[in-house]
């Protein structure tokens, strides 16, 4: 049973805002998430959901305002949208691509490549592998992916194919 002071805490007023996190699978089926009165907090159910999404229908995710008492389309606002696409590295369908085209994030666990805009130099993004301890700036992020994808290609090439034991007779 939820008690009255416990209510009285997240109690919202006119024109405060709640956030909303809502899911949109292959066919169009949108599922909320959860819906919260911070952008934060919605935040965070976002990552834990984006880890696990894998083996879920939902290939987009996307986080909405709503402004409490505002009547009409107006009350609704769309802040950002994240997709879901294969890992340039770990091919993966683990990686979400966040509204246009800003940043994106591996989430597998044995992973996490990313590309996000540079905080220094405006004009330049930067894309990495934490695995490979590999980091490059690039002029777009179509550029990204593709450093991302030679990353993990240069990663395979230096995989031996065949065992390194010369002599089989040593075991």
């Amino acid at each position: 049973m939820i008690q009255y002071e416990y209510l009285t805490g997240i109690m919202a007023d006119i024109g405060d805002l709640v956030f909303t996190a809502i899911g949109i699978s292959r066919d169009q089926e949108e599922d909320t998430l959860g819906i919260m009165p911070s952008r934060d907090s919605v935040d965070e159910i976002v990552r834990g959901f984006m880890t696990n999404a894998e083996d879920t229908e939902i290939v987009e995710i996307r986080i909405e305002s709503w402004t409490i008492g505002q009547i009409g389309s107006e009350a609704k606002n769309v802040v950002i949208t994240h997709f879901r696409d294969a890992c340039p590295i770990c091919t993966r369908t683990t990686f979400w691509v966040e509204g246009n085209e800003i940043r994106a994030s591996c989430h597998d666990r044995l992973c996490r490549a990313w590309i996000e805009p540079n905080s220094i130099d405006k004009n330049r993004i930067d894309c990495g592998w934490p695995a490979s301890q590999r980091t490059e700036a690039c002029e777009d992020f179509d550029e990204a992916k593709i450093v991302l994808t030679r990353m993990r290609a240069e990663a395979e090439a230096e995989i031996p194919s065949e065992s390194s034991v010369t002599d089989g007779s040593e075991f």
